[in-house]
């Protein structure tokens, strides 16, 4: 009973904060998850914000690193090598024809994607 009290005072002191704030929390778009170690058995969470249900989910994208709820890196090396394999290659093939200035705009096009 002690956690679902710490449940909803958190969530109602997050809905006062986006209240205050003139947010609205898009409930289609919020998920949950619950850090854990491997070895750690799963216990489902059941969170629910203004009678909807907040989805648990095992892995999300937060602010664009995709993070598990093991906090492993192998899904966002996944996701980012073949991006990272891409770049490698149009720099090597266009690392001897390019004036240094062209080059360098060329290469900070990649670090923005």
């Amino acid at each position: 009973m002690r956690a679902l009290n710490r449940k909803h005072l958190a969530l109602t002191s997050l809905n006062q904060w986006f209240y205050i704030n003139q947010l609205v929390l898009n409930i289609t778009k919020t998920n949950v998850i619950k850090f854990t170690p491997k070895t750690t058995a799963h216990v489902p969470l059941d969170i629910y914000y203004k009678d909807n249900v907040i989805d648990e989910v095992k892995s999300t994208i937060f602010l664009g690193m995709h993070v598990d709820n093991c906090m492993n890196w192998e899904n966002h090396v996944e996701q980012i090598f073949p991006k990272l394999s891409a770049a490698c290659f149009s720099v090597r093939n266009v690392i001897h024809t390019l004036n240094p200035y062209i080059l360098h705009t060329f290469i900070q096009y990649f670090n923005m994607e």
